[in-house]
């Protein structure tokens, strides 16, 4: 076999194999031999049928056959041979076969960069001091009173700000009045003042009565995000069924104890609320400093990057975001949907994680960090709950799609971040704002 390796770009080989005709004869021997056992033709049993019959009658098929068997067994031999990292599967073009000369071809295959490891330890990050406001506070009270709070009918009097409306909505057409059933319902709750209704709607219920019907007419452009309602002049038939309102129960003992019976009084519950707020600060500052320490790391690196990854990259983010707005009722038929603009919308952060997860798993390859089957398999079993399917049969599913590898990866990647982070050197913001006026003050006394 003869072989040439070439450097197509950094992060892509261009391999040009020749196979000798003494490999070709033999495969195709094999390969006849195989459909021999289980070919099915008029006038002979099967595996009795002469090899002159099986070549004619399937030439088509064993030619295509020889060819894509030679050229996997040739490249895969390659490919471990020269100790090339692939990072995608091979293209191959420019294939002749010539049973007396041999075959030919040429495959194209991205690998993984070459990294040349800078110093990742001791790198600086800046820790931001964590403070709990009165509004955190009260936000948090809000929505623990409004939880908690329970609902009455409210007799007489009009529709009015923060209450609870129960009504019909039946869309139509504005000329033909033909029913639009994909935006309507019945007895729907909707608490007036939070925004749950398209604008038009909600703006006409404040002062409606109890048995009330109101025609609202509006009109759509053809850029509106709801599919049931873009591009049309429609007409709402709104009915109010009745109205309820929140009782907001008071900040007591009493409120505290039923938020949790371990609660005696009201302080335990501000206590407990401000011990929350602040383990959960903490876990976003966490995560502020590892994105602010991967910035820093990602900084040091200029190399090329995969096409093929970065185009698969892309093509999740996409194909993840345009099923979420899908889900909620938008219409993704828009130019903002267009493949073009979805492309340069998320290209870039896909590239950065690629670039990331190149980084991460170099680092360590270095520092000898690994990932068990048994975390693994507990992000697997996560998956399969979230899923409601059997770990056994997510499992099988994972195996078949080759999804085991890229879970093992961003474990590995993740791993990797934590030793980092680990490793960084923290800085609290008000030194790094010290080190700031001591450089001023160095560079006036300098002047």
């Amino acid at each position: 076999m003869q072989v040439t390796v070439e450097n197509a770009k950094p992060s892509k080989r261009r391999i040009q194999i020749e196979v000798e005709p003494e490999k070709i004869k033999k495969k195709k021997d094999e390969i006849v031999r195989k459909i021999r056992k289980t070919a099915s033709i008029k006038g002979f049993r099967k595996g009795k049928v002469p090899k002159e019959i099986i070549l004619k009658a399937y030439k088509d098929d064993i030619e295509n056959d020889l060819k894509r068997e030679l050229m996997i067994e040739a490249y895969e031999f390659v490919i471990q041979d020269n100790k090339i990292e692939t990072v995608s599967d091979p293209a191959f073009t420019n294939v002749e076969l010539n049973e007396e000369k041999g075959l030919s071809f040429i495959a194209t295959v991205d690998v993984k960069p070459e990294i040349d490891l800078k110093e990742y330890k001791d790198i600086e990050i800046t820790e931001k001091p964590i403070e709990i406001t009165e509004e955190d506070i009260n936000k948090v009270l809000d929505q623990l009173r409004d939880a908690f709070a329970t609902l009455e009918e409210k007799e007489g009097g009009t529709l009015e700000n923060g209450n609870i409306a129960v009504i019909d909505i039946k869309t139509f057409t504005k000329e033909t009045h033909y029913p639009i059933k994909e935006f309507g319902g019945e007895n729907l709750h909707v608490e007036l003042g939070k925004k749950q209704l398209v604008e038009e709607i909600e703006s006409n219920l404040e002062g409606m009565k109890v048995g009330e019907t109101k025609n609202i007419e509006a009109s759509f452009d053809k850029d509106y995000p709801l599919r049931a309602l873009k591009g049309k002049d429609v007409v709402f038939e709104i009915t109010l069924k009745s109205i309820e309102q929140k009782k907001i129960p008071e900040l007591n003992d009493d409120f505290a104890q039923k938020v949790n019976k371990e609660f005696k009084t009201f302080e335990d519950l501000l206590s407990d609320v401000k011990k929350r707020l602040e383990k959960n600060k903490e876990i976003e500052e966490k995560e502020r400093q590892k994105d602010e320490l991967l910035d820093k790391l990602l900084e040091q690196y200029d190399f090329e990057l995969p096409e093929s990854l970065v185009n698969q990259e892309t093509n999740q983010m996409i194909m993840d975001y345009i099923k979420n707005m899908y889900y909620m009722g938008i219409d993704v038929s828009s130019d903002e949907f267009k493949p073009q603009a979805l492309r340069e919308k998320f290209e870039p952060e896909a590239k950065k994680r690629v670039k990331a997860t190149f980084i991460l798993l170099e680092i360590a390859k270095k520092e000898n960090i690994d990932v068990s089957s048994e975390e693994i398999n507990e992000v697997v079993s996560q998956h399969a709950n979230a899923q409601r399917k059997s770990f056994e049969d997510l499992y099988k599913e994972y195996q078949q799609n080759n999804v085991l590898p890229l879970i093992q990866m961003e474990i590995l990647g993740n791993k990797a971040l934590d030793f980092l982070y680990e490793n960084a050197k923290i800085d609290k913001e008000n030194k790094q704002e010290q080190k700031q006026e001591e450089g001023t003050k160095t560079e006036e006394a300098q002047k």
